[in-house]
């Protein structure tokens, strides 16, 4: 059977991340003898057309995964996939498909099959099914068409951790085309960075995440051994020297964080991690940054104690500057992930959450605005209250940067349509100066670099209208949220 992969762009700014999902699909259709290939169309469009790479190749099954504003350039792309082999099967999964299958398999006529949830199992039971074995009624997860009707298969439940370990990515198959490129700011450098997940799922309740779409908020480990051999083996075929651990909660159980860190101490590898703000321990801290690790994004969210609560965050003010004070003495930087736009935040909390990043000295901050992602308690809060202003998924994107279609995408209880992409450009205000003069220095405005690396990859992405708008607003705007 030959299978085409295919993932849509991302809106990358031309440094997109290698897609872990396919990856791990890739593996389970090398498990079962297919032939394949992918289109990564962020990464392959860099060294040759779509056209190109399907000139004398036909494809029994195609396979794509999106996230929700990934969904019109997946259904673009498939209507143009489905002309040119007209005769495959195609099954999509994923985000967004995962939340909405229905909704998603009603607005895709291209569309064959969709897997809900966790992939590996269904897709390897659909291609068996595809080959004459088995039933597709006996295909748990699986969604589909019969008859004119959308049907659907009992739930796929979640591997074990034992079961994690037996799935790995083809990373042979991903890195085909050469390795995927990454902005290090702290740097201010490019290099090849592999991204691997050593656990699944999130045990917390944020109230804007998605997460439990798919892992339903369990969670389940591979053995340190396991990653370990992984990291071994991008380390001796393709000298890795970077990881980006994806994990939601690599700081989970500090005992394999040890562990981790003891087996890949004295490679010449560094690795940025994500954890949440009351993990950050001072012994945990140096034994990370003994091992290589240069990064920790925390989900800072936001300044306001009241916001955090009714975020579900599990996390106050103080413990928030804590843990900045802890990652500082330990050597290593700290990302302050935070978002404006979110329920029960008004413009006096979003000040405080930019006086907290001045505070906190974090050495690097972002600022997205809130979208309540299908799948996510904001998706069906902002629904059931009427907040949603409108459902085009191109502009379900967090920065204004990532699309020339942006729109801010809900109101919440307390900020207009006007008052969120206000608070967003004023935390960005501070946000990028501050990432701006780490990256290129006080003066970046006279550095060519600067308009190499920043402002030609957006202008690409968005147009002069839409960057010189973003512009005026960013820098031109008040310096205070509150009203005249």
């Amino acid at each position: 059977m030959k299978i085409f992969f295919y993932h849509p762009s991302a809106h990358s700014d031309g440094f997109p991340e290698p897609p872990l999902g396919l990856g791990y699909l890739m593996g389970v259709a090398k498990k079962l003898g297919c032939e394949y290939k992918i289109y990564d169309q962020d990464h392959h469009s860099k060294f040759l057309s779509l056209e190109k790479m399907l000139q004398r190749w036909e494809a029994d099954l195609i396979a794509v995964t999106f996230m929700t504003p990934q969904y019109y350039e997946a259904k673009r792309s498939l209507e143009l996939l489905r002309k040119k082999f007209p005769r495959a099967k195609v099954i999509i999964g994923g985000p967004h498909a995962t939340a909405l299958p229905e909704d998603t398999l009603k607005e895709m006529p291209e569309v064959d099959a969709l897997g809900k949830g966790e992939g590996e199992k269904t897709f390897a039971e659909y291609i068996q099914y595809l080959k004459g074995e088995g039933q597709i009624e006996d295909i748990d997860g699986l969604y589909y068409r019969k008859d004119g009707k959308v049907l659907h298969n009992q739930p796929r439940e979640l591997m074990s951790s034992g079961e994690l370990n037996e799935y790995g990515i083809d990373w042979d198959k991903l890195m085909e085309y050469g390795p995927y490129g990454q902005k290090l700011a702290w740097r201010n450098e490019i290099v090849s960075v592999y991204p691997i997940i050593t656990a699944r799922g999130c045990p917390h309740q944020c109230t804007f995440c998605d997460e439990g779409n798919i892992w339903q908020r369990k969670v389940r480990m591979r053995t340190v051994e396991n990653v370990i051999e992984e990291v071994n083996y991008l380390y001796n075929k393709y000298g890795a020297g970077y990881l980006n651990i994806l994990d939601d909660t690599f700081t989970l159980q500090k005992g394999r964080v040890k562990e981790f860190c003891e087996k890949i101490k004295g490679k010449d590898i560094k690795f940025r991690i994500t954890a949440t703000i009351r993990s950050a321990e001072e012994e945990m801290l140096n034994t990370l940054a003994g091992a290589g690790c240069e990064l920790i994004a925390y989900g800072v969210e936001s300044g306001d104690d009241e916001v955090l609560r009714k975020m579900k965050k599990r996390q106050t003010v103080e413990d928030i500057k804590r843990a900045f004070e802890l990652t500082r003495r330990a050597g290593i930087k700290g990302l302050a992930l935070c978002m404006v736009g979110n329920i029960g935040e008004d413009s006096k909390a979003v000040e405080k959450t930019a006086r907290l990043i001045k505070e906190i000295r974090a050495d690097l901050a972002s600022c997205t605005i809130m979208q309540p992602y299908p799948g996510s308690e904001n998706y069906t809060v902002c629904k059931e209250n009427g907040w949603i202003l409108h459902n085009d998924w191109r502009s379900w994107v967090p920065s204004v940067l990532k699309t020339q279609r942006f729109r801010v995408v809900a109101r919440t209880d307390m900020m207009s349509e006007k008052e969120i992409l206000r608070a967003y450009y004023y935390m960005n205000r501070v946000v990028v100066m501050n990432r701006f003069r780490l990256k290129y220095g006080r003066h970046f405005l006279v550095r060519g670099q600067f308009y190499v690396n920043e402002i030609i990859p957006r202008l690409k992405t968005i147009g002069l209208a839409a960057f010189v708008g973003h512009v005026r607003r960013l820098f031109m705007g008040r310096s205070s949220l509150a009203r005249n």
